[in-house]
């Protein structure tokens, strides 16, 4: 056995994987500079490496055993320009790694070199470095390229950090996670007039606005509808209260349309997403905008189209396997989450191939994923580095 580093020096490892991977943040699935990166420091470990997706990289440990236990670590980063000034800011202009990819890399990558120094394990190690998170295909790709049955995968593991929870604090609950989410889009066709004469054309602007406010009506009155205003502001109805796992929602976040103030728009689009923790209720809330949309061409004598994106399918750990490790998780700093979060994620895939459990690391910042200013103190990522080491004798 090769001698394992102290806490000290894993954290040191931690902080300098992610600041050297902030620095370098790529999109989709072209991660060149990252995915070199990766191997330079998984070439000197004892490892089986398998590229997948374009940048994926796959590193098999291999301990003589018959099952596999997997980790996963999203690479990819956004296109947002960083706005944080720190030292170790984005290098690659307009690319940032604002939803903490490069921490969950660092995380995975530091528990390759604890890996590379335990020969007593009950499972052979598989970490996954995937590309294509924000984007589309990635999970997936991996997932269907045979390598999880190659290497009789038992249990995948993956950690998102999350800036609302204390600082080092690991969250996780059985079943719903996280829901199946999808982009949805609607083009109005209308008819140009002049704004002194709307009533010759077809003012796809107005239908737009009516078609909103019918649907969130509409899903208004579906149990567990997220409402879109606090109780009290405004007359759009709130939904009966329903169980935390049949929440819904149907949010529009982008409309545009027409060319002048005075003259009658002849288009509108309409971009959105619709979320649901069952394929059940997400079926639900497009058969109900599907159905708007109709009665929308009948009354106005438009025509509509629309179009949705296949999304994630719906995060849910696998329950027998959260109770096995749940002893495990007690011993260290962890919190039960109540209630399943609104995001998606494509780690849901993995959890169609094998039992797979998905955590939060909280990073107690209060800034949200995705901002320009989004960053965190590496010494949190210990906390998930525990976790993982923790489980690599616990399941």
């Amino acid at each position: 056995m090769m001698n394992a580093n102290t806490d000290e020096q894993y954290l040191e490892k931690l902080k300098t994987y992610r600041q050297n991977l902030h620095k370098i943040p790529e999109l989709g699935r072209h991660l060149p500079k990252t995915k070199q990166y990766l191997i330079s420091v998984l070439e000197q470990l004892n490892c089986r490496m398998t590229f997948l997706c374009d940048s994926g990289i796959c590193a098999f440990f291999d301990k003589g055993r018959t099952e596999t236990i997997a980790f996963r670590g999203d690479m990819d980063a956004l296109p947002i320009e960083e706005a944080t000034q720190c030292t170790y800011a984005s290098t690659h202009e307009g690319n940032m790694h604002a939803c903490g990819h490069d921490g969950h890399m660092a995380m995975v990558l530091t528990l390759g070199e604890y890996v590379n120094t335990q020969d007593e394990l009950p499972y052979n190690i598989l970490l996954i470095f995937q590309p294509a998170e924000e984007t589309l295909g990635g999970a997936e790709e991996i997932c269907k390229s045979g390598i999880l049955e190659q290497y009789n995968v038992k249990q995948l593991f993956g950690i998102h950090l999350w800036p609302f929870l204390e600082a080092g604090k690991i969250s996780s609950r059985p079943g719903a996670m996280m829901p199946k989410s999808s982009e949805i889009n609607i083009h109005i066709h209308g008819k140009a007039a002049h704004g002194t004469s709307p009533y010759e054309g077809c003012d796809a602007l107005y239908i737009g606005t009516h078609l909103v406010r019918n649907i969130y009506i509409r899903h208004a009155a579906m149990a567990g509808a997220i409402p879109h205003f606090s109780a009290g502001t405004g007359d759009l109805p709130h939904a009966a209260k329903s169980s935390p796992e049949r929440r819904t929602l149907i949010h529009f976040g982008k409309l545009d349309s027409g060319y002048a103030r005075n003259v009658v728009s002849d288009y509108t689009h309409i971009l959105g997403t619709i979320r649901a923790f069952s394929e059940e209720d997400f079926k639900q809330l497009l058969t109900l905008i599907k159905n708007n949309i109709r009665e929308s061409e009948q009354s106005y004598g438009c025509r509509m189209e629309f179009t949705s994106s296949e999304g994630y399918p719906p995060v849910v750990n696998d329950p027998t396997l959260y109770k096995e490790i749940l002893p495990t998780l007690n011993t260290l700093d962890y919190e039960e989450l109540k209630t399943p979060l609104m995001i998606s994620e494509d780690f849901s895939f993995y959890g169609h191939y094998a039992p797979a459990v998905f955590f939060l690391l909280g990073t107690g910042t209060n800034i949200p994923l995705h901002s320009n200013n989004f960053d965190f103190d590496e010494s949190i990522l210990m906390g998930g580095f525990y976790l993982y080491r923790t489980l690599l004798k616990q399941v």
